[in-house]
């Protein structure tokens, strides 16, 4: 404890006497300085003896300032200080290094205090003296052993004198004392070579010590001067400012005052010595300790400037010039050590004085003949020129050029001629040329690195352009020696990695400086200073008359004369270049890629202003005249340059082709280079540059090119690219669009080689990436993509300013499409990088549950996104739906997988959504709604944080973003959370939306409240709560709608939808009523076409809006004409629409009470109306946004090999699930929930309908891929394109795929040798699954096509689906009409009728007046009653029922309708807008209404073919006059009449497009023959080889080389042909891409324009007339009651708010295959059920015009109560000639057949053969009895059975032969439906047995059914002849009427034996009876 107190008290004793001595060396005070002394030794004197004085800092203080005591006479004091001190010094050698730097401060501190000068230098003898005596008491014992050891010629030992170590070092560190005193210096002498004896050296630690200065100028002691030389070249550093200690700086100071001192008796030898010694010491030093302490610049008192070592230099270089080898190395050493500093410390020497002195008159000589003498001694070894280099390297600017330009003048040319230098010694010309090539290389040095090792531009003013111009020339003037020494593999390794070096330096000049250039210009030009010249004012230019006058104001810098370009070195070194030689050439590649000289670019791409004639006079013009001229000239420059290098390359592909593949382009950073110069604008650079590659490989074209070298090594190829993406992709901001366009063709090459389905890089590996680097460069490439796409989104629309629209269009058109690919490649990338081989479970990977490596590649798009925004402003139709679509897709991709975006990105979008003041865009209201949509999938709490934080909507301040420097920065913008609800799909959509105000006031609005719940418990009873729901909804919108300020948002509506939905399904799921979920992005997408836009007339900005745009947003937002037919550009003012409000998001499907609405009015207030546009435009997108999701869930669910009739999923199995089909439905749940169950009963009848017919054929699949999503997995496969016309198969086909494993082929059937497995049929035992397909791609390769199939495996199937396994695949059936009834079965609650549907109520009867009738009859040529139909099809909104009995003309009716539709003057009209064009809010109202089309249907393509003929005819107009209507057929053209195929869609697609395709061929030429050119490369490549042979057989050297001249034209040929086809193929995929797009709008404009669209029902829900939004008030519907009632909903979901269904109940019903389904009414008609509520809505057409009065008279009577009468003169209309005949060929007649019917064991269906012989017979005899009559196409034979349909043709044909049957129509009587025949026979089939006893009667079977009975009955026209038995036929009640009715009238016949007999009509006719198991 004691001593921890001692030594705390000494710690603060120390303390105290340090800051009393500190403070006694500050003041002049002899009291205080006594006080700090007497304290400094008494707290030295307690210290212990192991403490040291001087090698502890804080002690040392007291140390030194005790040395004060040396001053004073002799005391105890100081003998005990000496003691102590000497004591100290012996034992450590850091007290002697701090002793003795101590000790020179204390002079200058002395000095300072007022001692006198000669007090203090006493004072310091007296020291110096003490430490002398010291040392040599120190040294002396070990001397003498030295001497003693020296003269027995032996070594001393070391251990024996390590005594005297410490006071040798202290001898070395002062060594001023050794000269000072003889007996020390004999002392240390002694010992210091003793130590030495032996070959010993004294090796101190590795620094410096004054010794090694002061030795190395001890003249005359060899010794010392040695030991300092190894010891200073020992250092392991050179000496900074802390080593050069005061006693080194005392000791090198000491020589150079010895020195400066000789200066009047210095001789030569003298300044050798010094300066060869000088040399060693400047070269160890710091450059900061030699102009600090060598240049005259030290702070001792005894120094002054004399002692500058450089003027020391100088002066004696300018008096010794045979001092010349020694000098000259020196000012080597300061040049190199001082660089350009040496200058500022030479004055009054310049640059030039060393070139005046040494190659002056006297210099020169000397000069030389030192050279000549240094050189024969040793070449290698001359140091006679090394200062050249450093020298060139210390000037800067004009000195270093002129200065340059003198010494090349020497070394390159005066040197390395033999006479003018006077020697042949080779090896000094070879070190003169070393120096030279230095001196160039030093010279053209321009550049610097950029982190990608290119080099860039240092300086852009014109004096460092001038410079690099100026030093390009100097070695321009060495060309040929330069080339020659760079490629002569004899030349001396370093000469010629010198002139390499230069020759790289050349190149590398030219390049940069190219690209510099041509950056400048590119700039120039996209700044638009050429364009407008803002900056120059009129008055300023008038003054400038001449052209320097004009440059200096708008012109600065002539790029044509700055650019570097030494076109004669770059011909010699095409010339000189060396076969083979891989090693230079990758010299030569690799230089050029240290540029960015492949973004260089031409002026032939860009639009450039053209100068008016005679606008000379003009300032402006004048000045855009200049610049226009030089950059002209600069272009051609630039070319020039571009050509060079493009040569250069030639040249090299023409090297042997293994050499180029496994010696050049094995190297990584050649393979970057090429690519990066195959993406060159300059073709003859790009062409050059791939040219190398196709000679490597042996390929034809650029994707050959890239394919081979991703065979040979797939990661360096990729990583290669990368680099090539970050050097072309993301640039500086000052290039123009150069290499892009190719970079975005390449790219898609190697999106094509990793992710082909077929034979991409993942395919062949079974979906994975199991090479560790390749999935590391996949990644890579992934990230490099996606962040050069950003920059390239950035730069477009500047881009846009400069270069044509077409080229700009095909441009961006690649970009979309690039992005599309990578984005349909995301989930499959995703599985390759996460899963290193196929066991991995696929299916766990999905959109929605993405893994962390899927989150990383999917965050890769927000930068994109962000960028992408702009080009939402392009007003080319085909790039905005694309876009549109694509931003659309990344969104639902973000928020399905949770990815976080940022907030500014947010708003961006739905600005432009809006369509404000600020952010107009040519974008449709379905665009800008499908970006809501999207929008809304996000979180909601967080975007309405970014909206706040929007400055829009916020405040006025401006938010200014910061241009990134680089698009691979890291994004760092907030992001959005997506909420864990997000969804999407109609459902979604549907709901309501909310303001801001409605929000706020929750307890007012919100359904949630509990004022709100009770209001809706207390109507329940009244209504059905979903109608509640919706209602409730309905009115929210409603009154916060009332709301004057703010508008609600579109997002905010999209908001308060996604929650109401979410009560909705709620209340939903309480009723057992089933929703769907949404439809997922990119399932079933429907075809891309362009959406009506909103109308013109409400283009207004929305009052109080922020007017503020922020600067991103702006920034987009140029007014530069000339790109204003690119993109929609806020500064332009159009007339801009409103936001679309909630109101026309929310629907309104359903009606509100009476009760309820009041209720509503007496809490809320009165609701504003809604217009008829909005609620139709918002009910549009409703309808035609509907999920196939659920569907398809279902489907691909079930199992193929089930035979019941309903479903197999548990949902479908159970009967009690299914209900009949009531009159009228509550809601639309109701609906739905009745209606989709017996649609899915039809599906699966229709799939076993299929599995009994067997009429398709199985094909196989091979799996090429597959990806999950979601539940789903896609499956990728290929198949035979040549089948799949046999197969039939589309993309709206359900297939079975079977996976019939190896071991089960041979149960399967054998597989005949030689061929490939077979195709298998379904069966239980092998595994199998459902799928739709969902695309299918046609390709040249291989001959084979893509197939894209979506199903839901079981595991143990999906397990099979990998890559490389082979399928099965079998068609099941086509999902058209069944998706499509689907569809308006979901969408229905969003129909215009919708109520009117579920309650299957028409419109109500109009019974026009009889003027009215007579005018429309007048007008439109028809009948009273059909004029009354047309009235009420008309007048009337709804559903008008037209009931027209056979030959009533309803085609005459429907023509009527349409004309009076199409051409009176009443109509909605909805403002719509075609696609890419916008109507101007200017133009009159008329303009910009919709043209008035109308949708006409019927269930049958004839039927429609029947209407379409009768169209194409002509129709009157109001007018009464023939109108022509413009007609559109939807549907395939082969199964179309060919008389209307010519106005079937595609038809008139084609026609228009072939138009359009010829019309460019004729304007551009035909092009190339794409074929032509691969015949001429295959003979080309053909003839190559031939001579290839030839080389190697033959010997004669002369052959051989021909040989060799002739594949060389041939390689040529070679390469001109497939830089042909490169260009064909791009060329191509552009043509087809811009006819596919002209198709997109030709098509378009073909339906826009269309007034009459007629298809099936089925065909009227095509995607087309969908993706179009195409609205049509009025829909006819033929043959109404012949379709089921979900099939007549699908063409009324265009907006549908009158239709006409035409039709006739009592003919034959809907077609229905399922029985079950029919049992629940599903074959009842929409017709048939509104007749049955409403049949006194029902227009009857009561005239018909077919029929003989005899014929119609029974079915009148019968199916009609008597109303449908016969037309004026019918009888003699049909009076026909074998009339006469009247006992058998009446106009109608019953031949009563006494026959048996049979039954077929295959088919079951009924025939009758004696029947069958009745009808020949009856033919037989008409044609007999009228052998005149010309029968043929006048006589239909009908019967209600198949099989003896089969029966009837047979009879026939063995009655008459072929021949006799042409002309006779045979049908069953559903087949007969809608035609009409002079005649009808009629064969009934049914007839029992005569004679059975006992048991009931059987039916009728079909004829049972009047409607059948119906059409039966009235087909004929002159004639009708029923064959049947009349015993059988009477059990049914309608045909006993009929036969009693005909028995009556006379006109009964008997066949009998082939005769035929009048029949006794007064014998009653009794029903036979007979056994259910008769026959």
């Amino acid at each position: 404890m004691a001593s921890a107190k001692d030594s705390s008290a000494m710690d603060e004793e120390l303390r105290r006497v340090t800051a009393l001595v500190e403070e006694s060396q500050r003041r002049d005070d002899p009291a205080l300085q006594e006080t700090a002394l007497q304290d400094s030794l008494a707290y030295l004197m307690k210290l212990p003896k192991s403490s040291h004085f001087f090698c502890n800092e804080k002690r040392q203080i007291l140390a030194v300032n005790a040395l004060q005591m040396f001053a004073f006479p002799p005391t105890p004091e100081l003998d005990w200080l000496k003691v102590a001190m000497g004591r100290h010094l012996s034992e450590c050698f850091l007290c002697v290094k701090a002793y003795q730097k101590a000790k020179i401060p204390l002079i200058s501190r002395f000095l300072e205090l007022g001692f006198d000068k000669e007090n203090v230098d006493e004072f310091m003898h007296l020291l110096n003296a003490w430490d002398i005596e010291r040392l040599i008491a120190g040294l002396e014992p070990s001397a003498a052993k030295c001497r003693e050891a020296r003269a027995a010629g032996k070594v001393v030992d070391g251990k024996s004198i390590q005594s005297c170590f410490n006071a040798l070092y202290e001898c070395l560190y002062v060594p001023h004392l050794i000269k000072e005193s003889a007996p020390l210096s004999a002392a240390f002498h002694a010992v210091f070579l003793g130590v030495q004896a032996g070959g010993r050296f004294l090796r101190l630690s590795k620094e410096i010590v004054p010794a090694m200065i002061s030795f190395l100028f001890f003249r005359g002691e060899p010794e010392l001067v040695r030991w300092a030389e190894k010891s200073m070249a020992s250092l392991d550093k050179k000496v900074s400012e802390t080593d050069f200690d005061p006693c080194t700086r005392r000791a090198y100071h000491d020589v150079v005052e010895r020195y400066l001192l000789a200066a009047q008796t210095r001789t030569a030898e003298d300044v050798t010595f010094f300066w060869k010694a000088m040399r060693r010491v400047l070269s160890s030093l710091q450059k900061s300790v030699i102009l600090n302490h060598c240049c005259g610049n030290s702070s001792g008192a005894s120094r002054s400037h004399e002692d500058n070592v450089v003027k020391m230099a100088w002066l004696d270089l300018q008096a010794f010039p045979a001092c010349f080898p020694v000098l000259l190395p020196v000012f080597g050493t300061l040049f190199g050590s001082l660089g350009g500093d040496v200058w500022s410390v030479s004055t009054p020497f310049i640059p030039t004085s060393i070139l005046d002195i040494v190659f002056g008159s006297a210099g020169t000589i000397a000069f030389e003949n030192c050279l000549r003498e240094v050189a024969t001694q040793n070449v290698k070894a001359i140091e006679l020129l090394n200062w050249v280099q450093p020298y060139v390297e210390s000037l800067t600017g004009s000195n270093k050029l002129k200065c340059s330009e003198i010494l090349t003048t020497r070394f390159l040319g005066k040197y390395q001629d033999p006479v003018q230098f006077g020697t042949t010694n080779t090896g000094l010309r070879s070190q003169c040329l070393l120096t030279g090539l230095h001196i160039l290389n030093n010279l053209l040095d321009f550049g610097q690195l950029d982190a990608n090792g290119i080099l860039f531009r240092a300086n852009n003013n014109s004096v460092d352009k001038l410079m690099r111009r100026e030093a390009r020339k100097v070695a321009e003037s060495y060309r040929s020696l330069i080339v020659e020494t760079a490629i002569d593999n004899n030349t001396d390794s370093t000469v010629g990695a010198a002139a390499r070096d230069v020759l790289a330096a050349c190149i590398i000049t030219d390049s940069v400086s190219t690209a510099d250039e041509s950056e400048l210009m590119t700039d120039e030009i996209l700044t638009a200073s050429i364009m407008k010249q803002r900056d120059i004012t009129q008055t300023v230019l008038a003054s400038a008359d001449d052209e320097a006058a004009v440059a200096e104001l708008g012109v600065s810098g002539d790029g044509a004369s700055l650019l570097c370009f030494g076109q004669g070195m770059w011909e010699i070194l095409k010339q000189k270049i060396p076969y083979n030689d891989i090693e230079f050439a990758k010299f030569i590649i690799k230089s050029i890629g240290k540029s960015k000289v492949y973004l260089a670019e031409t002026l032939e791409g860009m639009s450039m202003p053209s100068v008016v004639p005679g606008g000379q006079s003009n300032p402006s013009m004048r000045l855009i005249s200049l610049k226009l001229k030089k950059f002209n000239t600069l272009s051609t420059k630039i070319d020039g340059v571009l050509m060079a290098i493009a040569d250069i390359l030639q040249h090299i592909s023409d090297f042997n082709a293994d050499k180029l593949q496994n010696e050049l382009l094995s190297d990584e950073q050649i393979v970057e280079t090429l690519l990066c110069l195959s993406l060159s604008a300059h073709a003859g650079l790009s062409r050059c540059s791939l040219e190398i590659v196709k000679q490597a490989y042996d390929a034809s074209g650029r994707l050959e090119c890239l394919r081979g070298l991703f065979g040979s090594n797939p990661a360096r190829l990729l990583a290669a690219y990368v680099a090539t993406i970050k050097h072309t992709g993301a640039v500086s901001r000052l290039f123009g669009l150069g290499p892009v366009p190719r970079l975005v063709r390449t790219t898609m090459d190697v999106v094509v080689l990793l992710f082909d389905s077929r034979d991409g890089y993942v395919a062949t590996h079974n979906s994975t990436i199991p090479d560790a680097d390749v999935r590391t460069a996949t990644h890579g490439f992934w990230t490099a993509v996606w962040r050069a796409l950003s920059y390239v989104f950035r730069r477009t629309l500047t881009w846009a300013r400069a270069y044509p629209k077409d080229v700009m269009v095909d441009y961006m058109r690649d970009v979309l499409d690039l992005c599309s690919s990578l984005f349909d490649n995301i989930q499959l990338l995703e599985q390759a990088l996460t899963s290193t081989s196929v066991a991995v479970g696929l299916q766990s990977i999905s959109p929605s549950k993405p893994t962390t490596t899927g989150l990383d590649i999917l965050s890769m798009l927000i930068e994109p996104l962000r960028e992408m925004c702009p080009w939402l402003r392009l007003s080319d139709t085909a790039l905005l739906t694309v876009c549109v679509r694509l931003v659309c897709e990344i969104l639902s991709r973000f928020a399905k997988a949770k990815v976080d975006v940022p907030k500014d990105i947010f708003r961006k979008l739905e600005k432009l959504s809006q369509q404000t003041e600020h952010h107009y865009t040519s974008l449709t209201d379905g665009q800008c709604y499908d970006l809501v949509i999207a929008l809304s999938m996000f979180d909601e709490q967080t975007v309405e944080e970014s909206k706040r934080e929007s400055p829009d909507s916020t405040s006025n301040e401006v938010i200014v973003k910061k241009e990134r420097e680089s698009p691979f920065d890291d994004v760092h913008a907030k992001a959005v959370k997506v909420s864990d609800k997000g969804k999407g799909g109609l459902d979604a959509w549907l709901e309501k939306g909310r303001s801001k105000e409605s929000v706020a006031k929750k307890e007012v609005y919100d359904l949630e409240s509990d004022e709100e719940s009770s209001l809706v418990k207390e109507f329940e009873k009244a209504e059905k709560a979903k109608a509640m729901q919706r209602i409730d909804a309905m009115y929210n919108k409603i009154k916060a709608e009332e709301e004057p300020s703010p508008k609600p948002s579109l997002l905010n509506a999209r908001r308060q939808e996604i929650a109401e939905q979410r009560q909705k399904k709620t209340a939903v799921a309480t009723s057992n009523d089933v929703i769907h979920p949404p439809r997922p992005a990119g399932f079933r997408v429907a075809a891309i076409g362009p959406s009506s836009s909103r109308s013109a007339s409400t283009s207004r900005p929305v009052s109080g809006e922020s007017t503020t745009v922020s600067s991103d947003e702006s920034s987009a937002g140029e007014s530069d004409d000339d790109i204003d037919s690119l993109f929609s550009l806020s500064k332009h003012h159009r007339p801009v629409p409103k936001p679309v409000a909630a109101a026309q998001i929310a629907p309104q499907p359903l009606k509100v009470s009476a009760s309820l609405a009041a209720a509503r009015r007496r809490q809320f207030g009165p609701p504003p109306t809604m217009s008829e546009k909005e609620r139709a435009e918002r009910n549009m997108r409703a309808r035609l946004r509907v999920s196939m999701d659920p569907l398809y869930h279902r489907i691909l669910r079930w199992d193929y090999h089930s035979d019941k009739e309903l479903p197999s999923d548990e949902l479908g199995s159970d009967l009690n699930n299914y209900k009949a089909v009531p009159n009228k439905f509550s809601s639309a749940v109701e609906y739905n929930a009745i209606f989709e169950p017996l649609l899915m009963l039809e599906c699966v009848q229709n799939i076993l309908k299929t599995k009994e017919e067997r009429t398709d054929k199985p094909f196989r699949l091979s799996v090429t891929n597959r990806v999950s999503c979601d539940e789903y997995i896609d499956v990728y496969a290929s198949v035979e394109a040549k089948i799949l016309p046999e197969i039939k198969v589309g993309d709206m086909d359900v297939v079975v795929i079977s996976y019939v494993p190896e071991d089960q082929e041979v149960e399967a059937g054998p597989t005949p040798v030689g061929q490939d497995r077979p195709a298998r049929w379904p069966d239980k035992r092998y595994l199998n699954c459902m799928a739709k397909i969902k695309e299918i791609k046609r390709s040249n390769q291989s001959g084979l096509a893509d197939v894209v199939l979506r199903c839901l495996p079981k595991p143990d199937m999906a397990r099979q689906l990998v890559p490389r396994t082979e399928l099965s695949a079998l068609r099941v059936m086509s999902v058209t009409t069944i998706e499509r009834e689907y569809s308006s079965l979901q969408g229905l609650p969003y129909y215009d009728l919708c109520d009117q549907i579920l309650h299957a109520k028409p419109a109500s009867s109009i019974r026009a007046d009889a003027a009215k009738i007579r005018k429309t009859q007048s007008t439109y040529n028809v009948n009273a009653p059909q004029a009354g139909a047309i009235i009420a099809a008309m007048e009337s909104t709804g559903f008008t029922l037209i009931q027209g009995p056979p030959g009533t003309g309803k085609t005459k009716t429907i023509l009527g309708i349409i004309g009076a539709t199409l051409t009176t003057t009443k109509s909605r009209g909805i403002p719509i807008q075609i696609p890419g064009h916008r109507q101007s809010a200017q133009q009159p109202t008329a303009a910009t209404v919709e043209p008035k089309r109308i949708l006409v249907c019927a269930p049958s393509n004839a039927a429609v073919d029947e209407l379409v003929l009768r169209l194409k005819g002509g129709i009157w107009n109001s007018s009464g006059e023939t109108f022509f209507p413009k007609i559109v057929r939807l549907g395939r053209s082969d199964i179309i009449n060919p008389a209307v195929r010519d106005l079937t869609l595609e038809e008139q697609v084609d026609a228009q497009v072939n138009k359009f395709e010829q019309d460019n061929k004729t304007k551009n030429g035909n092009g190339k023959d794409g074929g032509n050119l691969r015949e001429q490369l295959n003979k080309v490549l053909a003839d190559r080889a031939s001579i290839d042979r030839e080389i190697a057989l033959t010997e004669d050297a002369g052959v051989r080389e021909k040989l060799r001249g002739q594949r060389d034209l041939l390689n040529a040929k070679k390469a001109a042909l497939g830089q042909r086809l490169d260009e064909e193929r791009d060329r191509h995929a552009v043509v087809v891409r811009t006819n596919e797009i002209e198709r997109r709008n030709i098509q378009t404009k073909i339906l826009t324009n269309a007034e009459v669209m007629c298809a099936t029902l089925s065909g009227a829900g095509h995607d087309l007339l969908a993706s179009l939004s195409m609205t049509f008030e009025t829909v006819i519907i033929d043959e109404a009651a012949q379709c089921v009632e979900l099939s007549a909903l699908i063409p009324l979901k265009y907006g549908c708010i009158r239709c006409a269904m035409v039709g006739d109940p009592n003919q034959l019903p809907p077609t229905v295959l399922s029985q079950t389904a029919s049992k629940f009414q599903y074959e009842q008609s929409l017709f048939v059920r509104m007749q049955r509520n409403f049949p006194s809505s029902v227009h009857l057409l009561s005239i018909q015009y077919r029929m003989h009065p005899q014929i119609s008279q029974f079915p009148s009577a019968q199916f009609y109560d008597s109303r449908l009468i016969d037309g004026d003169g019918m009888a003699s209309r049909t009076e026909a000639e074998w009339h006469s005949a009247a006992d058998i060929f009446g106009p109608y007649r019953f031949f009563n057949v006494h026959s048996r019917e049979q039954q077929s064991k295959t088919t079951h269906s009924y025939y009758n053969k004696m029947e069958a012989h009745c009808a020949v017979a009856l033919y037989r005899k008409l044609s007999e009895s009228f052998p005149e009559l010309d029968l043929e196409g006048r006589v239909g034979i009908v019967t209600p059975y198949k099989k003896q349909l089969q029966e009837l043709r047979n009879a026939f044909r063995s009655a008459l032969g072929n021949a006799g049957m042409h002309g006779i129509d045979f049908n069953t009587i559903d087949g007969f439906q809608g035609q009409e025949k002079d005649i009808i026979i009629l064969s009934c089939v049914r007839a029992q047995a005569a004679g059975g006893a006992g048991g009931s009667v059987k039916g009728v079977g079909f004829l049972a059914d009047i409607r059948r009975m119906n059409v039966a009955l009235t087909r004929a026209k002159s004639s009708l002849w029923i064959i049947g038995n009349m015993q059988s036929l009477v059990v049914n009640d309608v045909w006993r009427k009929l036969i009693e009715d005909a028995q009556k009238r006379g006109l009964v016949s008997v066949f009998d034996g082939g005769q035929f007999k009048t029949f006794d009509a007064l014998a009653p006719v009794v029903p036979q009876k007979r056994h259910h198991n008769q026959a």
